[in-house]
């Protein structure tokens, strides 16, 4: 196969490697090879670019082939997003790894290609096993704090839209057209590869396709001209005529939100969680994408706000139960703003009321909430909370 060559050391090997893998997957192109194995070329010299140090340009030609994995269909997709995975745990980014594991683990098992899979390579199912049950020998709040540092901007979703680079806010007068932030937000929102289709149907809904693909454009250029001036990544990735952000450089609040809150929540109360939990009801600042007018937010909208609901009952309830009423009583008057026709809650501020001696609060409170619902809704309480008045005013 032409002149012998003798190989000193791993990373002269790779080197050879790096240079020898584009002239093949060039070549299959010429000779019009199976789409395929080009794409799982480009996935393998991904590796390559890791092992060399280029750990940017090794996650951007994974991505791309990945994507149009996605798009040949089959096995080649599960496979292409496992590469991917190997090179985000490399990088750092453990849960978006555990992520595409889970994923592509998933679809290998409808192909039926799990089986074999374990007869050839234990180690990568252990791997997976352990990825599965979360277990990175990392804390959840350590992982959280790690992918906070490494990135490169984060963007405050509750309420107005803000964008910071590092620690400084990027300022309004910056941003060409406010659509760009819209578009921002909404591929932070997405967190995963979006097609051009979906994307002008959920910005552009009301213009006809050609007016919306033009102002898409526009927006994305004058968005990509912005992030340039930060970062000389290219933090929009496209492939397959689909747009995402690069993973691991740009945070938003709501995913800080929901990974504190979930692991809030699977815990029992102590005084040490009252407090994070203090802390992390103050990143909801309003609702969600609350510059954007679009029917797709109202969902999204409407679980966090319940989320972040849940969360100061849960504080509520450990502060009436641990004598603290005075902070009982801040977090369900603030609850009640929000649901002012729930007879629960209400329950829990007339208890609070009663522990504290103030029974002219608990009238009237109660007055207070009749009235409401008999104006608004028409409606007249329950007999339950009748009873629960009349037992708690005895107090």
């Amino acid at each position: 196969m032409g002149h012998p060559v003798y190989m000193r050391n791993k990373q002269r090997a790779l080197v050879l490697s790096d240079h020898y893998l584009p002239c093949g997957i060039e070549l299959l192109q010429h000779v019009g090879n199976d789409q395929f194995l080009q794409i799982l070329n480009r996935s393998f010299l991904a590796l390559i670019c890791l092992k060399l140090g280029r750990r940017s340009e090794a996650l951007t030609i994974a991505e791309e082939a990945f994507q149009d994995a996605l798009a040949q269909g089959g096995v080649l997709a599960p496979i292409c997003e496992l590469l991917l995975s190997s090179i985000l745990m490399e990088t750092g980014d453990q849960l978006k790894a555990k992520e595409r594991l889970e994923e592509s683990v998933a679809l290998l098992g409808k192909l039926a290609f799990e089986a074999p899979l374990k007869k050839s390579n234990v180690s990568v199912l252990g791997t997976i096993a352990s990825i599965k049950h979360g277990d990175f020998g990392l804390k959840p709040e350590a992982v959280h704090r790690e992918r906070i540092d490494q990135c490169l901007f984060r963007i405050r979703m509750f309420g107005p839209i803000r964008v910071f680079h590092q620690d400084e806010e990027i300022d309004a007068a910056c941003w060409r057209t406010v659509k760009s932030r819209h578009l921002l937000a909404y591929l932070a929102h997405r967190d995963q590869p979006v097609s051009t289709d979906q994307i002008m149907e959920d910005l552009w809904p009301d213009l006809d396709p050609q007016r919306a693909s033009a102002l898409f454009h526009t927006t994305l250029y004058y968005l990509r001209r912005l992030l340039q001036q930060f970062s000389d990544e290219e933090l929009i990735i496209r492939g397959s005529k689909r747009y995402q952000l690069r993973s691991g450089m740009i945070l938003s609040d709501r995913f800080e939100f929901k990974a504190k809150a979930t692991f809030a929540l699977g815990k029992p109360m102590t005084k040490a969680l009252a407090e994070e939990l203090e802390a992390t009801i103050q990143l909801y600042t309003g609702d969600y994408l609350l510059d954007l007018d679009y029917q797709w937010v109202i969902p999204v909208q409407e679980e966090l706000k319940n989320l972040y609901i849940e969360l100061k009952q849960k504080l509520a309830i450990y502060y009436l139960q641990n004598a603290m009423y005075a902070r009982s009583v801040l977090h369900l008057k603030q609850i009640m703003d929000l649901k002012p026709y729930s007879e629960e809650i209400l329950q829990l501020l007339l208890t609070n009321y009663a522990a504290m001696g103030d029974q002219l609060a608990v009238k009237k409170q109660y007055t207070a909430f009749t009235a409401t619902i008999a104006e608004e809704l028409g409606m007249q309480p329950s007999f339950e909370l009748v009873r629960f008045y009349k037992e708690i005013s005895m107090v």
